[in-house]
């Protein structure tokens, strides 16, 4: 039986295909990030605006809150899952929702936006409603802090790549002559800058090409006159969203990543899928860009962004072949330091932190006979079993607080051995039977008490064989046992 809470993320209110092309690299990030949370155990659903309709895909659950972002929905549906972790990208609203959910066990808000007040909702109130904001670069948290929010809760956790998709190429084969640009387009993100530096550079570099992928529909006026940008600037082409596989090929044999931003970014993700690849990479060094970029060993950072530094700095690159080798062979490892696995663990560890912040049991007031319990070897065996009848009436130990250390203490075998207990007492061996499985799974060297339950039950219910193998597991544990003989005489019944 698993006993990790479920994880729910949530997208913001942007379209989502779970199996085709999103727009940006808020999207791209969160659904890596479920993928890698799947891939490590837990039960993972997305819910997003689903204009494909739900699925399962990549070991998750794709839930739709519809164009209206209809989240009452989604909410009455999670209230019946059981425990578990909300992480909500960029946008607050999601908390309004589940707030008062008990089984919602932490609240986590990534923000991949580079407004401060993004969240659609005043910065203090989104403070008071979760129980941390992760920001994906220090420069984004810093300008968070400026606004006097607590400290305590603003976190960084960085992005990372996708090594199943980006795998690494290195200099052997690369067209050093291809520049690249992934964004959307649109004049925030510089490509018009680009493309005025790629017709300049074309006079010392006549044999260059630029490729340009990204979401088109947000700066229309532009983009209609792409067919005559590319009449007039030979080797440029506009590839429209593409999927990240396809994205993955290209940056492995281009020369160059060109990450032209005129705006504040929190972090740049093209630039950490272009290093992972090998594909060095020349970007304009805003908001947390510089925290992604590993500057003059994988690539460059242009600090003025005027079109003429953009220049300079990717001409200055492409003289020198032999630098840009290098940094293509560097990349094999500072590039690839951080799999979104890893950025899954870290996510985790602060949902988990806050879960154990929220209701926690201290070890110092649990009941003297839960303690015998838990520190079997410092009690005799009579006082242990009298231990076990008194947990089983609950005036020791309520459910609720029960409940509370199988949640928060799940390695524990305690826990679960006293529920086993309640159980058996009110005539639910099935139950019982299960419960003493997780403890005994999870006991510690020299702990009888689960396998001494275990094998009184079966004894009981007449089924010997087990009865025997579960006395056999007392005496190995503890061989001193105090009933050693009566446990020897039932192995020898059944073996007749």
């Amino acid at each position: 039986m698993n006993t990790k809470p479920a994880v729910v993320l949530f997208f913001n209110d942007w379209v989502v295909h779970p199996g085709g092309v999103n727009a940006g690299g808020g999207e791209s990030a969160t659904m890596a990030l479920a993928r890698a949370i799947a891939a490590l155990g837990y039960r993972v659903i997305a819910c997003a605006n689903l204009p494909d309709g739900e699925c399962s895909m990549h070991g998750i659950e794709f839930w739709d809150f519809g164009p209206d972002y209809t989240l009452d929905t989604v909410s009455k549906r999670l209230e019946a899952i059981g425990d578990y972790y909300c992480i909500a990208a960029t946008l607050a609203h999601p908390f309004l929702f589940v707030r008062n959910h008990a089984n919602c066990l932490a609240r986590i808000l990534i923000n991949h936006s580079p407004g401060v007040a993004s969240s659609g909702i005043e910065t203090g109130t989104v403070i008071r409603m979760i129980d941390y904001m992760l920001c994906v670069s220090d420069t984004q948290r810093s300008i968070l802090l400026s606004y006097r929010v607590a400290p305590d809760k603003i976190k960084v956790v960085k992005n990372g790549f996708d090594p199943e998709i980006f795998t690494y190429a290195g200099p052997e084969g690369r067209d050093w002559d291809q520049l690249i640009f992934i964004g959307r387009v649109e004049a925030p993100k510089g490509v018009h800058v680009l493309i005025q530096v790629f017709g300049e550079l074309k006079i010392e570099f006549p044999n260059l090409k630029l490729s340009i992928f990204g979401d088109e529909s947000f700066w229309p006026e532009f983009t209609s006159h792409k067919h005559e940008l590319m009449r007039k600037l030979p080797g440029l082409q506009f590839h429209g969203k593409v999927p990240q596989v396809e994205l993955a090929e290209h940056l492995r044999k281009a020369g160059l990543l060109v990450f032209p931003s005129q705006s504040f970014e929190t972090a740049g993700l093209a630039v950490v899928d272009a290093q992972a690849s090998g594909c060095p990479v020349v970007a304009n060094g805003v908001g947390g860009v510089p925290e992604y970029v590993f500057e003059k060993r994988l690539g460059e950072l242009v600090h003025d962004k005027n079109p003429k530094a953009l220049r300079e700095t990717i001409a200055m690159l492409l003289r020198d072949r032999p630098r840009l080798i290098k940094m293509s062979e560097a990349a094999e490892t500072l590039g690839r330091q951080r799999p979104w696995q890893v950025v899954a663990q870290e996510v985790l560890s602060w949902a988990d932190k806050a879960a154990s912040a929220r209701r926690p049991l201290p070890l110092e007031v649990l009941p003297k006979s839960v303690l015998q319990i838990k520190h079997f070897d410092s009690a005799p065996v009579t006082d242990i079993l009298a231990a076990h009848e008194l947990v089983a009436q609950k005036t020791e130990l309520s459910d609720v607080a029960l409940h509370e250390a199988r949640r928060f203490r799940e390695h524990d075998a305690w826990p679960y051995l006293i529920e086993g207990v309640r159980l058996e007492s009110s005539g639910e061996i099935e139950r019982a039977i299960e419960a003493y499985h997780q403890a005994a799974e999870r006991s510690s060297t020299g702990d009888w008490q689960a396998f001494f339950r275990l094998a009184l039950l079966h004894a009981e219910r007449k089924e010997l064989p087990l009865a025997r193998k579960y006395a056999e597991k007392v005496i190995e544990r503890s061989p001193k046992f105090l009933y050693r003989a009566e446990l020897e005489q039932l192995i020898a019944c059944t073996k007749m």
